[in-house]
């Protein structure tokens, strides 16, 4: 039993990764501009598309797929701030407004891919490197593709949690999200940190793409409905604008999860995603704020 413990794990470290970078970018822009964008889930599905037609159809090497998933998830996050966010935020929309633009534009995006490309699974195209197993000594299995995912999550939360803690581009995000008054009092232009919070964001979703592409083998234009939802808990059980905390919540999520499916009898898999609200609803009981401290000002 321990080692089948074990065992699951390590399989959740996947899940808890791909969860954990799209938390991240949640939390960037849910702490800055105190708004949801709703379209994060079609960010990381585009994302994932571009990095699928890059290698499956040019024949490109598997490093350009996923700069070409970067670029492409902050392609359209660059796209939905300047011609959603931004001009309902200069004409200081209600939220409900906001709510209601960004939900549409999830829907456009998901429904636009689907007339395109139809809404059937498709296989995501993954190297022969990243699909070897490796045995331990006690019996467990590890897949290379797994170590990949969670290694690149960890710089990638290293390499963010230091912007944001040690520049002076990150030390003004979290001016922003705390005070965005006092600091635009004190010089500090809160729309290219909004622009530069959608950039980052909408890239780590793109890597969060090729990692789930690669962990599943599978893609769809509905792929980032439940990813996104998830990542969109993930942030707020980590404490909005707390990015270690974004992640932390993303692999608790993704470990809740896989141990709900895997301990549980099978006819309990059905509901797995129930678990997720449930889970939701006793930590914010417990905890209002969150896991972890946010960085943003509680009125």
């Amino acid at each position: 039993m321990d080692l089948y413990l074990l065992q699951q794990v390590i399989n959740a470290l996947s899940y808890g990764s791909i969860l954990a970078l799209l938390a991240i970018g949640y939390t960037m822009i849910y702490g800055i501009l105190g708004l949801i964008n709703f379209a994060h889930g079609e960010i990381f599905m585009i994302g994932a598309f571009c990095a699928y037609l890059l290698i499956t159809f040019v024949g490109s090497p598997f490093i350009l797929g996923i700069a070409a998933a970067v670029g492409g998830a902050m392609l359209i996050g660059l796209f939905i701030e300047r011609f959603i966010y931004r001009p309902c935020l200069n004409r200081n929309a209600e939220v409900l407004t906001v709510f209601i633009a960004s939900f549409g534009a999830s829907l456009g995006f998901r429904n636009l891919m689907t007339m395109i490309y139809g809404d059937g699974r498709r296989a995501f195209p993954i190297p022969p490197q990243l699909d070897q197993i490796l045995v331990t000594e006690s019996g467990l299995f590890i897949n290379t593709k797994d170590i990949w995912i969670f290694g690149v999550t960890l710089i990638l939360l290293i390499a963010v949690s230091c912007f944001i803690k040690f520049s002076r581009l990150g030390v003004a995000m979290r001016a922003v999200a705390y005070n965005a008054n006092a600091a635009r009092l004190v010089g500090v232009n809160s729309r290219v940190i909004v622009t530069l919070a959608f950039a980052i964001g909408s890239a780590l979703a793109g890597v969060s793409a090729v990692a789930y592409g690669t962990s599943f083998g599978i893609l769809n234009p509905s792929m980032g409905y439940l990813a996104g939802l998830n990542g969109f808990i993930a942030a707020v059980l980590g404490g909005i604008g707390n990015v270690p905390g974004a992640a932390i919540a993303g692999f608790i999520i993704g470990l809740g999860e896989v141990l709900f499916v895997g301990l549980l009898p099978p006819s309990w898999s059905a509901i797995r995603p129930t678990f997720v609200w449930i889970l939701l609803f006793i930590i914010l009981f417990i905890k209002p704020s969150g896991l972890f401290r946010p960085n943003i000002r509680i009125e």
